[in-house]
């Protein structure tokens, strides 16, 4: 009997997780979730758990100020169409044209572009988990000495933001990863000198 007991209540735990799948509400599963793991005896600490809610309070708080912070900037600067920010469910997106920051063709970062890099830079020293920082450009084929296509630009320009972040604003080096996607990822189609220049871009993907 207390086998069978056992098992009929697995079941039931099964059952009701299946339920919560099959219509995902992330409060009732979130609820679901917290009673079943205390119906299998591994109910989570109620210390930590609010130690977990007041550091992603926090985290909230600073992420609010960092994009006032880039807004501010942004629009002193005059360059509001240059720079976006999107918030997302784990942490934030900063998207910065390349006009700001290069040179077409080079991977030079122009002394202007230093005051905006700082500003983003303060916002991912926090209790950041990982930025992941993103070269492209558009489809247009780079005529240069020094990168023999799209993938080597867009890769040193990440590289150089890196450095940047590194050298100048002391971000922790461990938590940053560079990466070149080329063409192969726009936000528009390539088929005017507007959208190009949308696609020419660095981004920063901060998770939390």
């Amino acid at each position: 009997m207390t086998t069978y007991g056992d098992m009929m209540t697995l079941l039931l735990c099964f059952f009701v997780l299946l339920l919560s799948f099959a219509n995902v509400d992330e409060v009732k599963f979130s609820t679901a979730m917290y009673f079943l793991q205390g119906a299998l005896g591994i109910l989570p600490d109620m210390d930590s758990t609010r130690e977990e809610s007041k550091i992603h309070k926090m985290q909230e708080i600073q992420l609010e100020e960092s994009v006032q912070n880039i807004d501010e900037i942004s629009e002193q600067m005059g360059l509001q169409q240059e720079i976006t920010v999107e918030i997302t469910e784990g942490g934030m997106l900063i998207r910065l044209g390349s006009k700001i920051l290069f040179d077409s063709g080079s991977d030079i970062l122009k002394i202007e572009s230093y005051p905006v890099l700082k500003v983003v830079g303060q916002a991912i020293k926090g209790g950041i988990r990982e930025v992941m920082i993103g070269g492209h450009t558009d489809n247009v084929p780079i005529q240069s000495d020094k990168f023999k296509s799209n993938w080597e630009l867009s890769s040193a320009r990440a590289i150089a933001v890196a450095k940047f972040m590194v050298d100048s604003v002391k971000v922790d080096p461990g938590k940053l990863v560079a990466s070149g996607y080329s063409e192969f990822r726009p936000l528009v189609p390539n088929d005017s000198p507007e959208n190009r220049s949308e696609n020419r871009r660095v981004e920063f993907l901060i998770s939390w």
